[in-house]
């Protein structure tokens, strides 16, 4: 007999003990009394002991009995702690969703994206990963992280990548800058002045560079730069243009900078969702991969 096929008799057997009495006990319990006295006995013949002495309609536990019962209280209460877990988990009342992003996804994109999701499952704890780009892979591979955000590359992964959104690349500069005259601007035009830029290997750069080189365009890096919040600093007192993203947009325009688009088409990079191969996803990661999709769309 299995632990979940025992839990009705277990929980006849404590019912008894607690009151004493089969009438009191098959109240409490919902149920006839024939029922009542054949799942206890259905539990004696298990046990091969006698839990109870019988006095008409009333009842004392025996020296077996009484051994049993605190086993049997925690064996039902952890089972009740389990399914009650297990219900929380599938409702979102507890569970844990972790994702990996660069830095400008982790400030600018993901928050909003948090906050609403907390709002609708508080007792979800999010984890965010705030890393450098060519790190994202790695923490979904190995699990550390659920759901990671990165550029859309050629590149062949083993991970499911779904396509987010698109960020077109754009240029930004101070007010004094000379070039932030111009209501447009070409490639060839960032092509002539100094430019702050990712650091060479960047995953954003890469992208662009193999643009350009289609075009016979290379760009004059001054500053080569890891964060973002670095290239706006320097922008803003006028030691270059900044050659990066939308994403950045918001932060741009807070250091009081000019944004410009580059180009006829634009060029723009896709943000893909990263997710391991073959792993089914908790329904907090999925509900949360499904929020951040929406909102980034």
């Amino acid at each position: 007999m299995s632990i979940k096929s025992s839990l009705p008799e277990l929980r006849v057997f404590m019912a008894l003990a607690e009151s004493g009495h089969f009438t009191r006990a098959a109240e409490r319990l919902g149920m006839s009394q024939s029922s009542l006295s054949a799942a206890l006995g259905k539990l004696e013949r298990l046990l091969g002991a006698r839990l109870f002495d019988r006095h008409t309609r009333a009842c004392r536990l025996t020296d077996a009995g009484i051994a049993l019962l605190p086993a049997a209280q925690r064996l039902v209460a952890d089972w009740d702690h389990l399914v009650a877990d297990a219900r929380d988990f599938t409702r979102f009342a507890r569970g844990r969703v972790a994702i990996a992003a660069p830095n400008a996804q982790c400030a600018l994109l993901l928050p909003p994206v948090i906050r609403s999701f907390r709002d609708s499952h508080p007792g979800v704890r999010v984890e965010l990963h705030d890393v450098p780009e060519h790190e994202v892979h790695a923490l979904v591979r190995s699990g550390a992280a659920d759901l990671g955000i990165a550029t859309q590359t050629d590149a062949r992964s083993d991970l499911v990548a779904t396509p987010l959104n698109t960020d077109e690349f754009i240029a930004v500069m101070a007010p004094s800058h000379p070039v932030a005259a111009r209501r447009s601007l070409e490639w060839a035009q960032i092509a002539r002045e100094d430019v702050i830029g990712y650091l060479p290997g960047n995953p954003v750069r890469r992208l662009l560079e193999e643009k350009l080189a289609e075009r016979g365009i290379v760009l004059n890096y001054t500053f080569e730069i890891a964060l973002p919040w670095t290239m706006m600093g320097l922008a803003r007192e006028g030691l270059g243009v900044a050659v990066v993203t939308m994403a950045l947009r918001p932060l741009a325009q807070w250091h009081g900078l000019e944004v410009r688009t580059v180009g006829r088409p634009q060029f723009a990079r896709t943000m893909t969702l990263l997710r391991p191969p073959g792993n089914s996803m908790s329904p907090a990661v999925g509900a949360f991969r499904d929020l951040l999709v929406s909102m980034a769309g």
